[in-house]
């Protein structure tokens, strides 16, 4: 876990109930995983024997599997969950605000109210987010137990077939991450500048409209706005384009692993490969993985945006500590 984040789950009293959903979220993907690989093999070698008296079986089987486990998943989110992010909202913001009200009222004075405005709505809940909102902190640990996990099972199968599959989406997401990705926090850090800046001409447009209609200077004030709200949009843009050019190369790299395993395992059958069940079990375990690998790049793009919410909660939560 990123250390600010720590820092601010501690401050508020609820690591060790993070923790616990943590712990209670992980095996999801996994399970899932080993589910539709085998459900998958199991067809296959069905049919390529002629049992087709079994597939019903199999198919009600599987489907009081999949509704037991995503029941479970549904347990934990409602019961653990989403119980944690209202928590955490609560508390964060009732740490905020009387933090704020601690502060000396020329400090509150020399710093515009929009500013601290933004601090107990828009940075909570991009602080929240980081950890708890969709394709953030916690989908990343789900995805990357997956990974863990379903790597281990793919080597047992066969290395050479798991080599091959991963060599390509290792390759892409070292080249989003390290290449691609690198401006996507200074983009939304510079969007999230531009909010406050946007939100005081704002502010100063709506209380101060009568001195502005003695200087004429609602032009002005009106160019300012539009010039900062322009400014949010190029920012989030421009984020936005580097996350599109990420999602093309996993998507390019994933397909290209897939053919690769089913040509390279067609030509081992029956020697690294028992037969085309497993066969079909490995390039399932695969391609969840790269949807997991997927997950695990759209997470840290989008905790990188969220991350500056995190840094300026912890600005006034921790000022005493710093």
């Amino acid at each position: 876990m990123n250390k600010e984040a720590y820092k601010m789950l501690k401050e508020v009293g609820i690591l060790k109930r993070f923790i616990v959903m943590m712990i209670l979220r992980s095996p999801f993907d996994i399970f899932n995983s080993v589910l539709a690989a085998n459900l998958m093999s199991s067809y296959i070698r069905i049919v390529e024997r002629g049992e087709k008296d079994k597939l019903l079986f199999n198919t009600v089987l599987f489907l009081i599997l999949t509704i037991l486990l995503f029941a479970y998943n549904m347990t934990v989110w409602s019961m653990v969950s989403a119980k944690t992010t209202v928590i955490l909202h609560t508390e964060l913001r009732k740490k905020v605000f009387e933090k704020i009200m601690e502060l000396p009222s020329e400090e509150l004075q020399g710093t515009s109210g929009s500013d601290w405005f933004t601090r107990i709505n828009n940075d909570i809940d991009k602080a929240c987010g980081y950890l708890t909102m969709p394709l953030n902190y916690m989908h990343m640990i789900v995805a990357i137990v997956n990974v863990v996990i379903s790597s281990i099972i793919m080597i047992c199968m066969n290395l050479e077939l798991f080599a091959i599959g991963f060599v390509l989406v290792i390759t892409a997401f070292l080249l989003n991450v390290f290449l691609i990705s690198g401006k996507i926090t200074e983009y939304k850090t510079n969007a999230q500048k531009s909010l406050v800046e946007y939100t005081d001409w704002i502010d100063v447009a709506v209380k101060d409209r009568e001195i502005l209609a003695i200087f004429e200077g609602e032009n002005f004030v009106r160019e300012q706005i539009e010039e900062k709200s322009l400014g949010i949009l190029r920012e989030n843009m421009k984020a936005h384009n580097r996350v599109s050019l990420c999602n093309m190369t996993y998507a390019f790299s994933g397909m290209l692993g897939y053919l690769m395993i089913l040509v390279r395992g067609n030509d081992i059958m029956g020697n690294g490969i028992s037969d085309f069940g497993d066969l079909c079990k490995m390039t399932q375990y695969r391609s969840n993985s790269v949807a997991s690998f997927f997950c695990i790049y759209n997470c840290i793009n989008n905790m990188k945006g969220n991350y500056v919410g995190v840094e300026r909660v912890n600005e006034v939560i921790l000022r005493e500590k710093n």
